[in-house]
């Protein structure tokens, strides 16, 4: 039997379609919402994950990057203060532009294993993390699209060996003395610098840095 609703009920329909409407549309919204936290939430352990395993050189690395040069300020293991711009990065050096102490001004080749802590300016401070997961900077792209820096595959000794061949003048810090000469021959844990009264072999480990004169 076919029962012809009241012309009350008919006026109630669309009201009952609107407020599904809007109960599917308030049902989308948490979804979203609820999709979007646990995705900044992944991103969130991702980039955490990501800055425990930066290493020093990295942050070096991601401040010599920035187009602008930043004045920085090393603490070396003797305790000398070098402040500078990064010029590059090696795989176990920074070459540094020192600007002070005035008797060092130049350019300076310094141990990774001699640096006890690195003062850095506010703006280097985001900087030196390198790009967040998921950011896509300009940096980024230009790395995507060139070939990987030379100097940073090169160690201490390949440079050092370098500097030998072109017979250059150096001087080689040490934690206890500073040694002028000349570098004969680079092995693989040591060098062999002709200075003034002789021949010194001095460890690789033992050298804070090197000027080029």
């Amino acid at each position: 039997m076919w029962i012809t609703p009241a012309d009350s009920q008919l006026r109630c329909l669309p009201s009952l379609t609107m407020t599904l409407d809007n109960l599917f549309h308030d049902l989308e919204s948490q979804l979203e919402r609820e999709l979007d936290a646990e995705l900044l939430n992944r991103l969130e352990d991702e980039e955490r994950e990501r800055r425990s395993k930066l290493t020093l050189r990295d942050r070096l690395i991601a401040i010599q990057a920035d187009q602008d040069p930043h004045q920085i300020s090393l603490n070396l293991t003797a305790g000398r203060e070098i402040t500078g711009s990064i010029k590059n990065v090696g795989k176990d050096w920074v070459a540094i532009e020192v600007d002070t102490p005035q008797e060092l001004h130049g350019a300076l080749i310094v141990s990774l294993l001699a640096l006890r802590s690195i003062r850095i300016p506010i703006e280097c401070e985001r900087l030196s993390l390198g790009n967040q997961v998921g950011e896509v900077t300009d940096s980024a792209l230009e790395s995507l699209s060139s070939r990987t820096r030379l100097a940073q595959k090169v160690n201490l000794a390949f440079v050092l060996r370098d500097i030998g061949r072109r017979r250059k003048t150096v001087t080689i810090a040490s934690q206890t003395q500073n040694i002028r000469g000349t570098i004969d021959h680079v092995g693989q844990d040591h060098l062999d610098l002709r200075t003034s009264h002789g021949m010194l072999i001095c460890a690789l480990t033992e050298v804070l840095y090197v000027r080029i004169e």
